[in-house]
């Protein structure tokens, strides 16, 4: 009983700050990707908007909406990526999927509050969310964050393939995927 009002608790207080956070009037949401007035966007910083079409929702309130990230996963891209994998395994705190099998992984998490912060050494990847960052941790190990709105939000995929090969791509495939779940019918 102490863990459940532990947990109410937090979760309550991470809606009131995202709740604090909100400046716009309700309905007037500005799609990420455009600026304020006032506000600069550097030119080779220009992503496409996270603004979904349907009830104007953003990928950052349908990350908050998932219950479980492995209904993200694409099955078949974690098949060729992790041959031989078990099921996936899902995780609540922080929200996770996690597909392995015994030497390469590959996992999704969610961070719906977390910061807009690169990853740090990165490669910027053009063209997800309001901006995305790759890191190479290891030859084989690619980490991708992939920012869901200039005010924050992420969902991250690793790809550690432990066998030598460059997962780069293989994460940001997986990332495109996962962001197309993201968005509203």
């Amino acid at each position: 009983m102490k863990r459940v009002s532990i947990l109410v608790l937090f979760v309550s207080v991470l809606s009131g700050c995202a709740a604090a956070q909100t400046t716009e009037p309700a309905g007037q949401s500005q799609p990420a990707g455009q600026t304020q007035p006032g506000e600069t966007q550097p030119a080779d910083q220009t992503q496409p908007s996270t603004a979904g079409g349907a009830g104007g929702a953003s990928l950052v309130d349908a990350a908050l909406q998932v219950t479980d990230v492995c209904t993200l996963m694409p099955m078949d891209l974690a098949a060729s990526i992790v041959p031989d994998a078990s099921q996936p395994q899902s995780q609540q705190f922080p929200p996770r999927c996690t597909v392995s099998n015994g030497t390469s992984v590959l996992e999704i998490t969610i961070g719906a509050y977390d910061a807009v912060d690169p990853l740090v050494p990165n490669e910027p990847v053009a063209g997800l969310g309001a901006a995305a960052y790759l890191q190479k941790q290891t030859p084989d190990n690619a980490y991708l964050k992939i920012i869901l709105d200039p005010n924050g939000g992420a969902v991250y995929v690793e790809v550690a393939g432990h066998d030598g090969e460059d997962h780069g791509n293989d994460a940001i495939a997986v990332a495109q995927r996962v962001l197309a779940a993201l968005q509203p019918a």
